[in-house]
């Protein structure tokens, strides 16, 4: 790596403004770094060769010489993600813009044996082997599950969704030959929305799969509580003395907004659900779906009240909810107050992928964060 490169601060932060930012001119990156104009294109000169940034073109002329504009590569480096679930294994390859190079998802229900293990091991070899010739780009792997994490991001707190072994990190360690560490799959999945959406201020992200659970994301900062366990969501009191949740408590949103409240009715199979609901023709299907969407009002509405922010709705019944926007808009702004506007409720932008593309992140925001000492670690 270019010496120059890898020992100056400022070349970090003109990579930074060009990651974070549209694309810049020399002198627009002089002024708004308060920086000289030959120090701003030696670092320019550096980040181009490195091939970490590329000219893009020129900018509009007011009357003088057009200016060379420069951005940022997004396919100069690569983080994978893997996410665990009940019954589904997904895995992606994302670049630097979150953009998704190739995507994985198999049926498979989870089981602590080597058969499921080795599953995983063969899909994600075969995917970086595929499409990374030289494995140096790949910054690392984040791995999303639907449990409590401790801070070192490796050690389990709280499983109860799916039987993951207290000493799964030790156990993968075996079958992946990369670095990775775990997150918790809503957060993870809470911040591949912010980030792909753009969001500068604050969100909700309510994740509506196997179990429900959501995210608390204020710009890029995740918020996850004094214990690690900050956004469940799921164990909000919803009916007092309600129906049974899986946590051993009553009335909890879990018990009432998962999909399975939906699949119960069409032998596990959520696209069967929807594609029996867009018919129209089964009053029964309809009258499942109108009352679900009662409860999520009730949900939507307490965290709106609380947060006052856009809620993203998403996990594996978000997937679907962009076709039923309008109805559950209007279901849950009956019961605010405040608003007679439900535009601040949005459908996901990532269907089944974004819980991997999530955990990735992590060593996007640490390679970009940490730019240019990421680069000699």
């Amino acid at each position: 790596m270019d010496e120059y490169l890898a020992k100056s601060k400022t070349s970090g932060d003109i990579y930074r403004l060009l990651y974070y930012g549209a694309s810049c001119s020399r002198q627009e990156i002089s002024q708004t770094l308060d920086i000289s104009l030959p120090t701003t294109t030696r670092c320019l000169n550096s980040l181009c060769n490195a091939g970490l940034v590329k000219s893009a073109g020129e900018s509009q002329s007011t009357g003088g010489r057009k200016a060379t504009l420069y951005e940022y590569v997004p396919q100069a480096r690569y983080a994978a993600g893997i996410d665990i679930t009940r019954n589904h294994l997904s895995i992606v390859l994302v670049d630097l813009g979150l953009n998704i190079l190739d995507t994985r998802r198999l049926r498979i229900p989870f089981e602590a044996s080597d058969q499921y293990f080795s599953t995983l091991a063969r899909e994600y070899e075969d995917m970086i082997s595929q499409n990374l010739p030289d494995r140096s780009c790949l910054l690392g792997t984040g791995i999303s599950v639907p449990v409590l994490l401790g801070d070192d991001h490796k050690t389990i707190n709280y499983a109860t969704v799916i039987p993951l072994p207290f000493n799964i990190y030790s156990i993968l360690s075996s079958y992946i030959h990369e670095p990775f560490l775990f997150f918790n799959d809503s957060n993870s999945a809470g911040l591949a929305e912010s980030w792909r959406g753009h969001y500068t201020s604050s969100l909700i992200y309510l994740s509506l799969s196997s179990s429900v659970g959501g995210a608390y994301i204020n710009g890029r900062t995740l918020y996850i509580g004094d214990h690690n366990r900050g956004c469940e969501f799921g164990h909000m009191a919803l009916i007092p003395h309600g129906k049974k949740c899986y946590c051993g408590s009553y009335g909890c949103l879990d018990a009432y907004c998962t999909a399975n409240a939906l699949t119960d009715f069409t032998d596990g199979n959520l696209k069967e659900f929807f594609d029996i609901l867009k018919t129209g023709n089964n009053q029964g299907i309809r009258n499942v779906f109108d009352s679900y969407l009662d409860y999520l009002a009730i949900a939507v509405n307490n965290l709106r009240m609380c947060f006052d922010c856009n809620i993203i709705l998403g996990g594996n019944v978000g997937a679907y909810m962009a076709d039923y926007l309008d109805l559950f808009r209007k279901k849950a702004i009956k019961l605010n107050p405040f608003e007679n506007d439900g535009s601040f409720i949005h459908a996901c932008h990532y269907r089944t992928e974004a819980s991997a593309v999530g955990a990735a992140i992590y060593y996007i925001d640490q390679f970009v964060k940490n730019f240019p000492y990421e680069m000699q670690g």
